[in-house]
């Protein structure tokens, strides 16, 4: 076991501050972003909510998170999901304020009777960002748990299947989890290429053709060593699982503290909270928790939510 309940907190707090950071700007432009660029964590914006509100991206870690015990029940995560969409659980003021398409399609679909690993959608057109900027919680769990790399792939791919079921994002999750695996044995950016390495030979060697079909057609770049060095302007943060991922990576990589990689990534504009939700987890794992700005500690909305999930899951769990 790798991980500890300082890892815990530093990545959930980092994934959580970097949704805050960026819900202000969400939407606005590359442009926009330019002429006004992020330089703290504000309020207000494009949901006129108090700083440090966290979004849809942390409340769904929270609820996978609050679920997890010795095994993994996925009828209970879309409960957890539909308590937060319908009730307001897991969410800062008691109101869910954003929520994909995709996912909310899932969530009425589970409501009729779906089985919970057939409710997210199939089509290619169901690859927004809606299970990356929640899949954190696999690799915290995977690593608890002492699974084997291929088991926690496994669990990424079942994860993501709840609401987002096509390959494409399976693919985009389970580079994320090997990422954040990585990460958790080894605090460091050459962690980064060894868990896209390792996802990479897990595709290549455990998978059928049409995953393998989706790592090479449509992660091409993120795979490609080459990747980290591209300019700025070949870089987006649209709400697109392949374009997230990228985005996330290549902040981690272009920056040398949490702090800047959240604010790199909010400043591409676009989906800033979600972007920024995926880049900051994977900071607060590579810099701590004393790596992540006091000030956005203390800022951040309803710390003591964060802290009773985390707790509840890390004595489940046994992480200490």
């Amino acid at each position: 076991m790798n991980i500890t309940t300082q890892k815990a907190r530093a990545a959930v707090f980092g994934a959580a501050i970097g949704d805050a950071v960026g819900v202000p700007y969400e939407f606005k432009s590359r442009i926009e972003m330019r002429a006004h660029p992020a330089t703290d964590m504000v309020g207000r914006g494009t949901y006129s909510q108090p700083a440090g509100t966290w979004s849809d991206d942390t409340s769904m870690i929270l609820c996978t998170l609050d679920t997890l015990d010795d095994t993994v029940n996925y009828d209970a995560v879309m409960k957890a999901f539909l308590h937060w969409k319908e009730q307001g659980a897991y969410t800062p003021y008691g109101e869910c304020f954003d929520i994909g398409t995709t996912t909310w399609t899932a969530l009425h679909n589970y409501k009729r009777g779906c089985e919970p690993l057939h409710c997210g959608g199939e089509s290619e057109r169901s690859n927004g960002n809606g299970s990356l900027m929640r899949i954190l919680p696999a690799a915290l769990y995977a690593d608890a748990k002492g699974l084997s790399f291929d088991d926690a792939m496994t669990l990424a791919h079942y994860l993501s299947r709840l609401t987002h079921a096509h390959r494409r994002s399976l693919v985009g999750c389970g580079l994320f989890t090997g990422v954040a695996l990585a990460l958790l044995a080894n605090p460091s950016k050459d962690a980064v290429a060894q868990g896209i390495a390792a996802a990479c030979t897990h595709y290549r060697t455990r998978c059928d053709a049409r995953m393998q079909h989706e790592l090479a057609e449509h992660y091409a770049r993120v795979t490609d060593e080459r990747f980290f060095a591209l300019p700025e302007e070949e870089i987006r943060s649209v709400g697109y699982v392949v374009a997230t991922l990228e985005c996330a990576l290549w902040c981690l990589m272009n920056t040398d503290s949490y702090r800047d990689c959240v604010l790199k990534a909010v400043n591409f504009g676009d989906d800033t909270d979600t972007a920024a939700c995926v880049a900051g987890a994977l900071a607060g794992l590579l810099y701590g928790w004393e790596g992540i700005p006091e000030a956005w500690r203390r800022q951040l909305a309803r710390p003591e939510k964060i802290d009773s999930v985390l707790a509840g899951f890390c004595q489940r769990c046994g992480i200490q």
